[in-house]
């Protein structure tokens, strides 16, 4: 097999997502064939060198372009140079996507098996390219903004890649209104709420003292949920739902059984009144279980309906959490007392 001086043939897939592993890679890296020796490589890089995008790895192929093993540079320069490709490139274990694998978990395999780049194949084994070091800290970065946008209810392209200082006002207006409004509809209908269990809280004045607290628990628990839950979903290709909500499910009963115990003991023994104290903890446990919901379930959900599972996180799960929160706090309030 002769040495393959051109570059691959980037194979196309129909309609790829603009997300994907292919609009990423580039094809303009060097790739040898299993028989050729490591001088023959050797010379070609010194030929060919500026041809190439990035030169970390040596994609080594067989007759159909097959991807058979990888050879980094450093070991093509301290191997005997007589060897063939194929006797001295790393074959077992490699790591590699599909074209249409999500960039995101491609970086996240890259970081995970501390490599410099991340090849590209199709499902039949077949050499299309590289996904560069420089394209994964792009990807890492992008992915990063996005989240954090979305999870402030942010989510026009273009807020993506401009500042306050260089966006227009009513462009930076209209990027945060429409969650914020759907959160002030939200915070009205919790007051409705609030207003259902007015004569438990005629009698019982000091509960309206701990609604921050009720809801600022759950919150947060949900939150911790949320965030986990969106990175797992974009790096793990087919995430165990079961296994994963029965293991969310004991870290959060353990958290509720910790803090709500914590909260029920503090306030029985400073307050000598028990009957809220019992109150307080029953609800803050129930509370913090529900974030299961706007932590766990709602981001699965999401991401099952094809959309993106932060879209799930920041306004409207804080207004979710927060009416479950006080519906859970006053019911339990009106049952007990």
């Amino acid at each position: 097999m002769t040495l393959f001086h051109a570059r691959v043939q980037q194979m196309h897939v129909h309609s790829p997502p603009k997300d994907s592993a292919q609009h990423c890679m580039t094809s303009r890296v060097p790739i040898a064939g299993e028989h050729e020796t490591l001088r023959q490589i050797h010379d070609m890089l010194h030929r060919s060198g500026n041809d190439f995008k990035t030169i970390n790895y040596v994609y080594v192929l067989d007759s159909g372009r097959r991807l058979l093993g990888v050879l980094s540079v450093r070991e093509l320069f301290r191997t005997d140079l007589d060897v063939r490709a194929g006797d001295v490139c790393t074959k077992n274990d490699l790591v590699f996507v599909h074209p249409s694998t999500h960039q995101e978990r491609a970086a996240y395999l890259a970081l995970k098996y501390t490599i410099k780049a991340i090849p590209v194949v199709s499902h039949k084994g077949v050499f299309l390219g590289e996904i560069t070091s420089d394209s994964i800290l792009r990807i890492l970065h992008k992915e990063m903004h996005e989240d954090s946008l979305r999870r402030a209810g942010i989510r026009h392209p273009d807020a993506l890649h401009g500042s306050v200082l260089t966006l227009t006002l009513f462009a930076s207006f209209r990027h945060r209104i429409p969650w914020l409004l759907i959160g002030l509809g939200g915070g009205l209908l919790v007051a409705k709420v609030i207003g259902f269990f007015g004569a438990t809280l005629e009698e019982n004045l000091i509960l309206a003292s701990f609604i921050p607290l009720i809801v600022y628990m759950s919150s947060a628990v949900g939150t911790q949920m949320e965030t986990y839950i969106i990175r797992d979903l974009a790096t793990e290709q087919k995430l165990p739902i079961q296994p994963y909500l029965l293991r969310n499910s004991a870290i959060v009963i353990a958290i509720a059984v910790s803090l709500s115990s914590l909260l029920l003991l503090s306030y029985g023994i400073l307050s000598d009144n028990w009957f809220v104290a019992a109150v307080l903890g029953v609800s803050l446990f129930a509370s913090i279980c529900s974030s299961l919901v706007t932590g766990i379930i709602i981001p699965y959900a999401f991401s099952k309906l094809a959309l993106d599972p932060a879209d799930a996180s920041g306004p409207i799960a804080t207004i979710l959490q927060d009416a479950m929160s006080i519906v859970i706090y006053f019911g339990i309030a009106t049952m007990m007392l």
